[in-house]
């Protein structure tokens, strides 16, 4: 019995550590990319295939532009849904729920960083996107990470809730 509490906290050490790694892997990239677009995007845009082409977008809204006016108050809103994220997943024994939290937190952290340096103001600043597929909103690496963790979040739900299995604790 004294080993499977001990196998479970490194599991959940093991699952922070997959949090965190995943977390900084996405906010990295995502803020790469955005300054790669910052200095090659500003007076052209380039075509990549189809109708997928990368064009410098400063969103002062939530997801598709919505809601510019209330940026503050979407940042407050993202910030303690990080919080909140972090302090439901944090002790998770299962690597598949941390793997995704760092996903939604890493594109969470890249897009709150925007509103905080780029801009003026309190959290007055806009998120830099780039990708832009042409019969959708013009997207980023964060909110790339943010909508696959959310899916897959989903789905993990429903998995566990068939399974009668709780999505945050022991699988």
């Amino acid at each position: 019995m004294a080993s499977d509490g001990a196998e479970a906290r490194g599991s959940a050490r093991n699952n922070r550590l997959l949090l965190i790694a995943v977390a900084a892997a996405v906010l990295l990239a995502d803020q790469l990319t955005k300054l790669w677009a910052l200095r090659a995007l500003q007076d052209d845009s380039i075509h990549l295939f189809w109708t997928i082409r990368l064009r410098l977008v400063f969103n002062q809204g939530t997801a598709f532009g919505l809601g510019a006016s209330l940026a503050p108050v979407i940042t407050v809103a993202a910030l303690v849904v990080s919080l909140s994220l972090i302090a439901l997943t944090w002790s998770t024994p299962r690597p598949g729920v941390a793997a995704l939290a760092g996903l939604v937190l890493g594109g969470a952290l890249g897009n709150l960083g925007d509103r905080a340096f780029r801009g003026d103001g309190f959290f007055g600043g806009s998120v830099v996107d780039f990708v832009d597929p042409q019969w959708w909103p013009v997207f980023n690496v964060a909110d790339a990470a943010i909508s696959v963790g959310v899916v897959f979040f989903l789905v993990l739900g429903v998995r566990s809730g068939v399974r009668g299995e709780p999505l945050l604790g022991e699988s």
